[in-house]
């Protein structure tokens, strides 16, 4: 009995040991900084492959298929094929532009009425067609140009085939490059905090040994290292997003085109992933490395 009361008030003396440095040291402070930077660098890439997405979507939303009408067909067959249409899953708008309408529009931009020149309206009537973003590519555009030539009241089908190709060859490249730099900057970020976290946990080694010696637990001696480490990937976490927010808030005072691409409830799923990175990152790595100093024997404590 007085064994197992003895063991126990070994161990609160030794938890406290652990525990009465809580305040702010140099050590900590390195580690705060080093794994905020770290972290930092993480939610920035996430920035950049969210501002690509959103810049993508937005010029795939802005791309027109514009099917020509042929002149011949009335207005009741146009509404009825633009009604049919509106069906495809595909589309994402389709607007009516009859020839008056675009006529008063060229006639606005020239500044001049071709009719009056020519004596005819040389415009044709037209849908003009935006896809849903997924849709906007080569493969797509094709088949359903393929498909809209088969109608009997449409001429032609008209968009920008080398700026859809370009569109799609940059977005691949992006892609691939944007997720392989991110899942290099993952592997570094473990890498750094993995180390700062061992190095801060090096110095307690021989306390580890002798708490396992007393009869400590391991779960018990490896609980406050990981809460502790837990606190800082949080508050490093919240850190970098605090430090990114300032500097994406000084783009936008800069250069408000900029942010505006950037969707925020993106960018706040990016701020809650780097928090939890962080954190999970920080409590595993101090869990790793308690348990390589508790396997090790007194003697090899010596020389690593």
């Amino acid at each position: 009995m007085q064994q197992t009361q003895r063991q126990q008030f070994y161990h609160l003396c030794f938890q406290k040991k652990i525990m009465k440095k809580r305040g702010v040291n140099v050590q900590t402070i390195s580690v705060y900084i080093s794994t905020t930077l770290v972290l930092l660098l993480l939610g920035i890439m996430g920035t950049l492959f969210i501002g690509a997405q959103s810049l993508t979507h937005s010029v795939q939303k802005n791309l027109i298929l514009s099917v020509i009408i042929k002149n011949e067909t009335s207005e009741e067959a146009i509404l009825k094929l633009k009604k049919e249409i509106e069906k495809d899953k595909r589309i994402l708008n389709i607007a009516y532009i009859s020839k008056e309408q675009a006529l008063a529009e060229e006639s606005k931009a020239l500044k001049t009425n071709p009719e009056e020149i020519l004596g005819y309206n040389p415009y044709e009537a037209s849908l003009e067609i935006t896809l849903e973003p997924q849709y906007a590519n080569s493969t797509e555009l094709q088949a359903i140009e393929r498909n809209m030539l088969k109608k009997k009241e449409v001429k032609e089908v008209i968009y920008q085939k080398e700026l859809v190709d370009t569109i799609n060859t940059n977005i691949r490249k992006a892609g691939i490059i944007l997720l392989t730099l991110l899942a290099m900057l993952t592997i570094i970020s473990w890498s750094l905090i993995g180390n700062m976290v061992r190095l801060s946990i090096y110095s307690k080694r021989f306390i580890l040994h002798t708490m396992k010696l007393v009869g400590a637990s391991w779960s018990f001696i490896c609980r406050p290292f990981i809460f502790k480490n837990m606190w800082i990937g949080i508050f490093s976490g919240i850190a970098s997003n605090i430090i990114l927010a300032s500097i994406l808030y000084l783009l936008q005072q800069n250069e408000p085109e900029i942010i505006n691409i950037i969707e925020f409830d993106k960018l706040a799923i990016v701020g809650v992933i780097v928090i939890v990175f962080g954190m999970a990152i920080c409590m595993l790595c101090a869990l790793l490395s308690v348990l390589r100093f508790l396997r090790m024997r007194r003697n090899d404590l010596y020389f690593i």
